[in-house]
């Protein structure tokens, strides 16, 4: 019998033994756990940090650009504002600039109420478009007629200034007496 209870002493201590290696690991792994969570924690509030100064310096660099916008706009303003001067300072006592006048010879490919293109043999029959303003003085047979009055194939002569924006503007158009591409305009 002493036997038996050796034996089962034995194999008592030996559970224990294990058990204790057991809880040994189990504690280990939990410290592990408990490390990696801290390490989580650590990690996310460095990031949440970044991610703030990150949008502090996103916020710095809008505000600077917008103040490069605004001192642009500035520079803008004033650049028109000098231009207006020079333009009014441009302008002769008449109130109208003193921009050279030029004249053209051509056959009307389209007319419109706002712009009037021509074909101009003098210039390898090159296309020139030219705005239309009230001020615009149409002649035809020595008589004021309509801008309306002018039709495709009419040939013209044009006089024309340009704008500060470097737009062709008509000042003037004379049609031609009847153009020999319209026999049926000739008179009867």
């Amino acid at each position: 019998m002493r036997k038996l209870v050796m034996a089962v002493m034995t194999v008592a201590g030996l559970g224990l033994a294990v058990g204790c290696q057991d809880r040994s690991k189990v504690q280990q792994e939990k410290q592990d756990v408990a490390e990696a969570q801290r390490d989580v924690a650590q990690t996310r509030q460095r990031t949440e940090q970044e991610v703030a100064e990150a949008r502090q310096e996103g916020q710095q660099e809008l505000g600077e650009a917008r103040q490069d916008v605004l001192e642009e706009q500035r520079d803008v303003v004033e650049a028109q504002q000098d231009q207006a001067k020079d333009q009014r300072e441009a302008m002769g006592g008449s109130g109208t600039a003193t921009a050279q006048t030029e004249e053209v010879k051509g056959t009307i490919q389209s007319a419109s109420a706002t712009s009037i293109t021509l074909i101009v043999p003098d210039k390898n029959n090159q296309m020139m478009r030219f705005q239309v303003n009230q001020q615009v003085q149409v002649m035809k047979d020595d008589k004021p007629v309509a801008l309306s009055d002018l039709k495709p194939g009419d040939e013209v002569r044009a006089s024309y200034q340009m704008d500060p924006n470097g737009q062709k503007v008509l000042r003037g158009i004379d049609v031609k007496k009847e153009s020999a591409q319209h026999p049926d305009k000739q008179k009867k």
